[in-house]
C-alpha cells in the first residue's frame, strides 16, 4: 500500500504490532513533520493495512 508517498509491505506489517510498526518507522519517515504528526500518520497507515475488527451490534441489548 502506498500512503503519503511511502510504499508499505502489507504482508509484513500484518505480522507486527502497532507499537513495533511505529517504533521502526517514527525516526525514518516524514522527518519534515513533527513527531506527533508522524505518529498519527503511522497509526493511520497501520489501521488501513490492519483493519480494526468491528463488533457486531446486538439488537437485543438496549
Amino acid at each position: 500500500m502506498i500512503f503519503e508517498s511511502v510504499n508499505f509491505n502489507d504482508a509484513e506489517i500484518r505480522h507486527i504490532s502497532r507499537e513495533e510498526f511505529e517504533s521502526r518507522h517514527i525516526d525514518i519517515l516524514w522527518l519534515d513533520r513533527d513527531e506527533a504528526t508522524r505518529k498519527k500518520m503511522l497509526c493511520q497507515a497501520y489501521d488501513l493495512i490492519n483493519k480494526p475488527v468491528r463488533q457486531p451490534k446486538n439488537k437485543a441489548e438496549k
